[in-house]
């Protein structure tokens, strides 16, 4: 399915977006790459007839899931979509993980990880709550023996993930305080803070769950299809 945007501006100019799933702009692409118009990639971006001096341009807004340093020409692109490697999504806020593998544009594997890391009356986790008050009752101790397990939970989760599938990317929505705790929990993690896999998820994301896993998997494999006037795009 095609989601066609057509926005308007003053004399003339206009922007004209069509988005894509997947498959149909593999499809596309393979169309493009078979015909006679020049093609190049930069900045994860395809410029279609890059070399016309048209007023107007068309530009495909690569999926997500292409959009890495390592594609800067159409064969690398080629090659990527040719031999695509596995890629892990991982959703987490306080108390709630969703965590998937993924190949292309399918999800192959889904684990949910809830615990009981928030305080009913507050809506705040525990790990920010002591940070701020210090003391810990009976309740809160059993909140922080849940956030321990939690975090560890998702750890194992991991590392037996990216020993089956060997993943590529580690596709991330966490907040940069729940981050640092999860780092915290263990001197041992899967992966690296500084490793080259980690990719941020750019979408606003809801509480984790399958639901919302599979809407911000749809939009990791999006492509965007422009059509404008106005240069640079």
């Amino acid at each position: 399915m095609c989601f066609p945007q057509l926005l308007a501006f003053s004399h003339g100019d206009f922007v004209e977006k069509t988005y894509h799933r997947y498959f149909q702009f593999l499809e596309w692409f393979e169309a493009q790459r078979h015909s006679d118009i020049p093609l190049a990639v930069d900045s994860g971006n395809l410029l279609v007839d890059a070399e016309s001096n048209s007023s107007a341009s068309l530009v495909c807004r690569l999926p997500l899931i292409l959009r890495q340093d390592k594609i800067h020409s159409i064969t690398s692109l080629q090659e990527d979509i040719a031999n695509p490697g596995h890629y892990a999504l991982i959703l987490i806020q306080a108390g709630r993980a969703s965590i998937a593998v993924a190949l292309e544009d399918e999800i192959i594997y889904s684990k949910q990880i809830q615990k009981y890391m928030v305080r009913a009356t507050q809506g705040k986790s525990q790990l920010s709550y002591l940070n701020q008050k210090g003391k810990s009752r009976l309740g809160s101790r059993i909140r922080l023996r849940q956030s321990a397990e939690f975090f560890a939970e998702i750890d194992a989760k991991l590392k037996l993930l990216n020993q089956e599938y060997d993943l590529k990317q580690l596709f991330l929505s966490c907040s940069p305080k729940l981050k640092g705790f999860w780092y915290q929990a263990s001197s041992t993690k899967v992966f690296d803070k500084k490793d080259p896999r980690w990719r941020r998820i750019p979408f606003m994301v809801r509480p984790p769950g399958q639901v919302e896993m599979f809407r911000i998997h749809k939009l990791l494999c999006r492509s965007t299809l422009i059509y404008s006037n106005l240069l640079p795009i």
